[in-house]
């Protein structure tokens, strides 16, 4: 069979605006609106954030930094930078829900406003407060003085399906829904700790799972724009000898596109006898690739698709090969650093405290999963905000140059008949599905793994992101998610 070529170029959470409201049994849906006690002079009643702001590197319990050391002098000039902006936050907080009007300035054009949304998390209050304030009932926004247009439309509706989901307890988790920076639903639902009762919020912590893979081949695409690698160079010389003693001649061919395509052949990790047994325990990433190096290829490289995480144990091994750093320390220079994705990270171990326990069904605790088992392919967490912060950066070229978002985008091997991993889609990208839907434009991608799901989807010619995650395994969060970009191309 012929080998798939491709050109190396082919080609706001500006407010916190809840809604939801407590369920008289489980699951705990809770939400409330932000705006009403900033605009009133009060502090806004949102809680601590799920994850606090960490240091520079890895530490010894294997967590990554999101930011540098307080005595820094970047630091400081940060500090600064955020007492000014919270003293114009009440004023900016009306521009958050006022709805972009025909004409204006396309705001995938401005870079997202971390500060404003930075002010807002440092304002909030310690854990004991919060668990008070998403306790008590629901405050509903005056609809009287509400803007009334398309979006108030479509977000009655998203308002009633979430609902409805969690009170037929077919949803736990949290979701966020965007278009053109507004918030149209931002909604948790369940417990993030059954054993502690601790309910979900718009800002806990998830696994997001494969959802990783779209950040493990940005950061192969920004190191390729340093020179320090090509996607056409071949994987071997960078595995060997710091991850292999030599190169199998089956994997001589490959190369780190058809790594991060799943067009390599190699087969999957996960899915090989043993691995399950030891997804608690803690591995280094020789012995991951250990496990699937002898192995023969599902097919020849290049020649077919076929979904496998070991081809991003391999990225993530280049990665660290390349910058001479850990893959978490890498992803918080080059990505969650700049873009000021506070509670996104990496962890050798476990994600930080507080965030949302797995489970494979309500009642039933999943494995605790350990971090460098899934490292580079699912090894990823994160909140429903910062991924559809991470998205937007997509939209005004934060995160890359735009004939890297072009190339992030563009499909780089055609799907099996029935679509990539079963799911509605004609080709796999870069970490990302490519699909249409109602004509529209979408790249997105699923997770899924022992008591996590999730879901991003990003419309970018409409500037729409919907992010579903979950920390039930049998949440549909792709039919959710898909169900609720739907409605917000709705007009």
């Amino acid at each position: 069979m012929t080998r798939m070529t491709f050109p190396e170029n082919a080609g706001t959470l500006n407010g916190y605006m809840f809604d939801g409201e407590k369920m008289g049994k489980c699951p705990k849906v809770f939400g409330f609106v932000a705006m009403l006690s900033a605009l009133t002079g009060g502090a806004v009643p949102s809680g601590t954030p799920a994850v606090a702001e960490s240091t520079t590197a890895e530490s010894t319990t294997g967590a990554v930094v999101t930011g540098p050391d307080d005595d820094h002098p970047a630091a400081r000039e940060r500090q600064r930078e955020r007492q000014r902006q919270r003293q114009n936050l009440l004023r900016d907080l009306t521009l958050a829900v006022t709805p972009v009007q025909k004409g204006e300035t396309d705001s995938r054009a401005m870079p997202y406003n971390w500060q404003k949304a930075d002010a807002v998390a440092n304002s909030r209050n310690n854990q004991d407060s919060l668990s008070e304030s998403t306790n008590r009932p629901v405050q509903e926004a005056d609809s009287s003085s509400a803007p009334q247009d398309t979006s108030t439309a479509a977000q009655t509706r998203m308002r009633t399906y979430l609902r409805d989901l969690a009170a037929d307890e077919k949803f736990t988790g949290s979701v966020l829904v965007m278009r053109r920076g507004e918030v149209l639903a931002r909604f948790a639902a369940g417990e993030a700790d059954e054993e502690k009762h601790i309910p979900n919020r718009p800002d806990t912590v998830y696994r997001v799972m494969s959802v990783t893979k779209q950040f493990t081949s940005m950061l192969v695409l920004k190191l390729r724009d340093r020179g320090l690698l090509k996607l056409d160079d071949r994987v071997c010389p960078y595995l060997v000898p710091a991850y292999l003693k030599a190169c199998p001649a089956a994997w001589r061919p490959i190369t780190i596109r058809e790594a991060l395509t799943h067009t390599s052949g190699i087969p999957n990790v996960e899915k090989l006898p043993g691995y399950l047994a030891n997804v608690t325990r803690p591995t280094t990433t020789r012995e991951l690739i250990q496990r699937f190096v002898n192995l023969p290829l599902d097919f020849k490289p290049g020649t077919s698709w076929k979904y496998t995480n070991s081809g991003y144990v391999l990225a993530g091994a280049i990665i660290q090969a390349v910058t001479h750093k850990p893959y978490g320390t890498v992803l918080q220079e080059l990505i969650t650093g700049p873009l000021h994705l506070g509670n996104t990270g990496y962890s050798r171990r476990y994600p930080p405290e507080g965030y949302a326990k797995g489970y494979l069904t309500p009642g039933s605790p999943a494995p605790l999963l350990n971090g460098s088992e899934l490292f580079a392919a699912t090894g990823i967490y994160s909140t429903v905000d910062d991924i559809a912060r991470w998205d937007r950066a997509f939209g005004s070229y934060r995160v890359a140059p735009p004939a890297t978002v072009k190339q992030a985008f563009t499909p780089q091997a055609p799907c099996p008949s029935t679509g990539c991993l079963n799911l509605p889609s004609t080709a796999y990208a870069f970490g990302w599905l490519v699909d249409r839907l109602q004509g529209h434009r979408l790249r997105y991608h699923p997770g899924l793994f022992l008591g996590y799901t999730a879901s991003n989807m990003y419309l970018p010619d409409d500037d729409i992101q919907v992010v579903v995650l979950s920390n039930v395994q049998d949440t549909d969060t792709a039919g959710i998610a898909r169900h609720l970009a739907t409605l917000a191309l709705d007009r």
